[in-house]
């Protein structure tokens, strides 16, 4: 194994990368990482031998990279707290690499060449058959309505049917020459223009913002014009619409709240960053002069107060459910450093963050002795 040209790629990558077998889920680096181990163990069941395989969960991707018969690596992004058509483009930016992100992982691990396997996509929640990444151009006419329903459920905000239209859209298995040119990487690109250029107009006959809406399309465009190759097309099939569905729905949400909410939402949603007061004004379009002012009339604490408290409590979650060092918490909830965190999480919690988490354990640790002890009575009383 190479291990420091793993723990480089880690971070270049902002991966996390684990190990799955029979015994279970491990790190095969050093650091610990906050992760779903049950998530984790599904997706896990889910790898193919002689195939890379990317799973979806949520709104993100893990990618699994067989070894041997029942053991292999899992790459997973590291946790992000974004909530919107920005999450999309991530996606697609992981599937894109995915192919070579597992053969470079493969090789680094094993110190072999990687086998020149095919990627399959699943969702985690939809267990179906796998869909491959190579296939043959099959009714265009079929894709085109299926595309157009996927449009007209985008507009109603119809999560279930919009997913369903997607599922139908892949199923069609348009690729190379599909739209009248001889070009595979052009047909590719054009038939992904051409559902942005749909969700485009009917985004903007929706009312969703004209910046927003050329935003999310300049960056989608743009996004597929860089690719030499549009590697894992169904996954870019999935992710571009997503990105406009998600931004709709933001938007519409936020037409029928009120400005403190829209805040507090922000805050929530954001909670792990570092928030300036012009961040927030930017984002929802409200004076930053007024947006203490606002916030306080309904939730009697100011902006600054409550990111803490937020903050407070993704530290609580973290230092009884992960290993995380006390100075990777503090740099993943963006304090200025770790002295600051503790002072901060001491004032708050009236114990630092080491003895909040060692009363945690002990609590847990008092808890079983006392089940067991009572168990130990009752099965003595029946005797």
């Amino acid at each position: 194994m190479y291990e420091d040209e793993l723990i480089f790629l880690e971070k270049t990558a902002s991966i996390d990368i684990f190990e799955y077998s029979e015994q279970g889920i491990k790190t095969i680096l050093d650091s610990p990482k906050h992760y779903n181990h049950g998530i984790m163990i599904r997706a896990a069941k889910l790898s193919r031998e002689g195939f890379y395989s990317l799973v979806k969960y949520n709104s993100s991707y893990m990618l699994l990279v067989p070894l041997e018969k029942n053991k292999g690596l899992i790459l997973s992004p590291k946790i992000d707290s974004l909530n919107n058509s920005e999450s999309s483009f991530s996606n697609i930016d992981f599937i894109n690499h995915s192919t070579s992100l597992a053969k470079l992982t493969y090789f680094l691990y094993t110190k072999e060449s990687a086998p020149n396997w095919n990627l399959v996509i699943y969702n985690l929640n939809e267990i179906s058959d796998p869909v491959q990444q190579v296939q043959p151009m099959k009714n265009l006419h079929a894709f085109h309505r299926y595309a157009n329903k996927m449009v007209d459920y985008f507009a109603q905000l119809d999560d279930k049917k919009f997913k369903l239209y997607i599922n139908k859209m892949k199923s069609c298995q348009v690729f190379g020459d599909a739209l009248t040119t001889s070009n595979v990487i052009r047909g590719e690109k054009d038939i992904l223009i051409d559902i942005i250029s749909k969700l485009t107009d009917r985004s903007e006959k929706e009312g969703l913002p004209f910046e927003k809406d050329v935003f999310i399309q300049s960056v989608s465009v743009q996004k597929i014009e860089l690719q030499a190759n549009i590697l894992n097309f169904s996954g870019w099939l999935e992710e571009i619409p997503y990105a406009y569905f998600n931004e709709l729905k933001k938007w519409r949400e936020n037409l029928f709240i009120d400005k403190a909410d829209k805040i507090e939402r922000y805050l929530k949603i954001n909670s792990r960053e570092n928030i300036k007061l012009k961040d927030i004004s930017n984002e929802l379009e409200i004076s930053e002069q007024s947006l203490n002012t606002i916030f306080k009339k309904k939730y009697g604490t100011t902006i600054k107060r409550y990111l803490t408290q937020l903050k407070i409590e993704n530290a609580k979650e973290l230092l009884t459910t992960t290993e995380l060092k006390i100075h990777d918490i503090s740099e993943y909830l963006s304090f200025v450093d770790e002295s600051y965190f503790i002072s901060t999480f001491n004032k708050a919690c009236g114990v630092t963050p080491s003895k909040y988490r060692q009363n945690y354990i002990e609590k847990l640790l008092n808890k079983k002795v006392y089940e067991y002890d009572s168990c130990a009575f009752k099965i003595a009383e029946f005797i």
